[in-house]
C-alpha cells in the first residue's frame, strides 16, 4: 500500500516537469489514438531547455543531439515499459496521477455503449433489488454518493477502469459492483442495520468485519485491496469524498492535513470504516518507549493513540533489522561503559527505528509524530546501495524533504566499499538509476555492484555513538 503511494508521488514529480510536457502530452495522445500502447509518440522541439530536457531523459538512446526544432519520437511500447519498471505504473495510471481524471482510448469510448457493459449495470440493479431489497434509484442513495453508479456507467466516475478491467479479464463484474454497492448503501443510507447486525456500539467498523456481513461469499477478505470488489469500493468512496469538496460539504484543506501515506487509509475512515492498524509496524529503540536492551515492535494504532511524544533530537532510521541490533548492542555497551542505563537518557537524545526494508504507515507515522514533538529533529535514513535502497531512500526524503539527511547513502561510501567481489545491478537496474541523475546513481551505474547496508555498519554504528557522545557533553 505504502509503496504504490510513494511511487505515484514520484512518478507526479519527474513526469510533472514542463519541459517533458510536449513529450508526455504526445504518448497520451498516442494512446487515446492507438487504443493502446502502439506507434510512437513524435513532438516538434521548441526550445533549447526542451532540448537540454529531453537529451537528458533520453541519455543513450539516442545517436544525435537534440535542437530546437527536431523531431523526436518514442515508441509507446518503450515508454510504458520504463514507466512500469520504474515507477511501477502503465500510461493510463500515469494519466491520472498528472491530470487527475482517467484517460479513455477512442475504443474504450465506443464500448461504453456496448451491450456487455450496460448489462452489467441492468444486471446488478435487478440482484440488488431481488436479494438484498436494495433499490439503486433511491433519492437519498444517489443523493449521497452523487451519482457515482450513473457517473460509472457512463465512464466518468473513479473506478471505472477498474470495472472495465475486470470484465475485460472476464472477472465476475456483476458480483463486484453489487459488493461495492451494496457496501455503499449500508453506510451511506442503512448503516444502523449493519451496526445492528455486527453487534457494534462505537462508530467505526472494521472492513474485514464490514465484508463478511456484505459480500455475496461472506468473504472477510473481500474488500481487501487485492480483489476488484475491494478497489471498487475504495474508488467510490475517493470518488465521492472528492464529490463533497466540489459541493462544499466538506473543506479542501481538510485533505490536506492527512499526511500523503495515511490519505488511502483516511478514505475509509472518512466514511465509518477501520483499516487494519495493527498489521502495520516498526521497530523502535527509543527513550521513553522500550526498557532494558530490546527494541520494541509498534503498530500503526499505538503510534496514533500515544501521547506527547519525546522532543527526539535525531531519528536514526535503517532499513535492515540485523543493522538496528547490532547499533544497539554497540548503544548498550556505551551506556554500561559509562555507567548509564536506558532510563537515565535525557528525552531529547537520538532515537532509532527500523522499516523492515519498505516503510509501512506505522514507520512514516513515528517519524511524523518526532517532527511534530520536534520540528527540528533530523530524521537520518541509511540503507541497502541497490536500487530498492535508493528508491526508498527517495521515497522517505518525498514525505521529510525538509528536515531528511542521508548517511552513508552517498558516492564517497559506494566508492569505499564497492569491489569485484559483490553482486551485480542489472541492466534494467542502471537503465533506471541512470535517469535519476544525481551523483550517488551515477557511480553506481559506473561501478555497477550492490553493496548491502550490513557491510559498513561500523560505520552507522560510529556515526549514532557520536551523535550520542555530543548529545552526553552537552548535558
Amino acid at each position: 500500500m505504502v509503496m504504490e503511494l510513494i511511487s505515484r508521488k514520484t512518478a507526479r514529480q519527474y513526469y510533472g516537469d514542463p519541459l517533458l510536457g510536449n513529450l508526455i502530452d504526445a504518448v497520451f495522445k498516442k494512446y487515446q489514438g492507438q487504443n493502446g500502447v502502439r506507434g510512437n509518440a513524435k513532438i516538434c522541439v521548441s526550445s533549447s531547455e526542451e532540448a537540454q530536457r529531453l537529451q537528458d531523459y533520453f541519455g543513450n538512446r539516442l545517436k544525435h543531439l537534440i535542437r530546437p526544432g527536431s523531431e523526436v519520437e518514442v515508441p509507446l511500447k518503450v515508454f510504458a515499459e520504463e514507466l512500469q519498471l520504474g515507477y511501477r505504473l502503465s500510461i493510463p495510471d500515469l494519466y491520472e496521477v498528472l491530470k487527475g481524471e482517467m484517460l479513455l482510448t477512442k475504443l474504450e469510448q465506443r464500448q461504453l455503449k456496448e451491450e456487455a457493459w450496460a448489462q452489467i449495470f441492468m444486471q446488478v440493479r435487478m440482484e440488488l433489488r431481488e436479494k438484498a431489497e436494495i433499490d439503486l434509484d433511491n433519492e437519498v442513495f444517489r443523493a449521497e454518493t452523487f451519482d457515482w453508479l450513473k457517473r460509472l456507467e457512463g465512464g466518468e466516475a473513479s473506478g471505472y477502469h477498474v470495472l472495465r478491467s475486470a470484465m475485460n479479464k472476464g472477472e465476475d463484474a456483476v458480483d463486484a459492483l453489487f459488493c461495492c454497492l451494496k457496501g455503499l448503501w449500508y453506510l451511506l443510507v442503512d448503516k444502523e442495520k449493519i451496526k445492528d447486525k455486527i453487534g457494534k456500539n462505537v462508530k467505526e467498523i472494521r472492513i474485514p468485519i464490514f465484508a463478511v456481513h456484505v459480500t455475496s461469499d461472506k468473504d472477510s477478505h473481500g474488500f481487501d485491496w487485492t480483489k476488484t470488489a475491494g478497489r471498487l469500493l475504495w474508488y467510490a468512496l475517493y470518488d465521492i469524498d472528492i464529490q463533497r469538496i466540489k459541493a462544499g460539504k466538506k473543506m479542501a484543506s481538510e485533505k490536506l492535513i492527512v499526511p500523503e501515506y495515511m490519505q488511502k487509509r483516511q478514505i475509509y475512515r472518512n466514511f465509518g470504516l477501520k483499516d487494519d492498524d495493527i498489521s502495520s509496524f516498526s521497530h523502535v529503540f527509543a527513550p521513553h518507549f522500550v526498557s532494558g536492551t530490546s527494541p520494541r515492535t509498534l503498530n500503526l494504532r499505538e503510534i496514533q493513540s500515544y501521547g506527547k511524544f519525546p522532543m527526539y533530537s535525531a531519528l536514526y532510521v535503517f532499513e535492515n533489522p540485523a543493522v538496528l541490533s547490532h547499533i544497539i548492542d554497540e548503544l548498550i555497551h556505551f551506556l554500561d561503559m559509562n555507567g548509564l542505563s536506558l532510563e537515565q537518557i535525557p528525552k531529547k537524545f537520538p532515537a532509532l527505528l527500523c522499516t523492515s526494508g519498505q516503510p509501512r504507515s506505522a514507520a512514516l507515522e513515528f517519524i511524523t509524530k518526532c517532527l511534530e514533538a520536534n520540528p527540528n529533529c533530523l530524521i537520518r535514513y541509511s540503507g541497502d546501495l541497490d536500487l530498492p535502497g535508493v528508491q526508498m531512500m527517495q521515497g522517505i526524503q518525498g514525505q521529510f524533504t525538509f528536515r531528511f539527511e542521508a548517511f552513508r547513502m552517498d558516492d564517497k561510501t559506494y566508492r569505499n566499499y564497492s569491489d569485484a567481489n559483490h553482486l551485480r545491478l542489472s541492466f534494467q537496474d542502471k537503465t533506471v538509476l541512470k535517469r535519476m541523475g544525481d551523483e550517488l546513481s551515477k557511480v553506481m551505474v559506473e561501478l555497477g555492484v550492490k553493496i548491502y547496508q550490513e557491510e559498513f555498519v561500523k560505520d552507522l554504528a560510529e556515526d549514532v555513538l557520536e551523535t550520542i557522545r555530543q548529545e552526553k557533553e552537552i548535558e
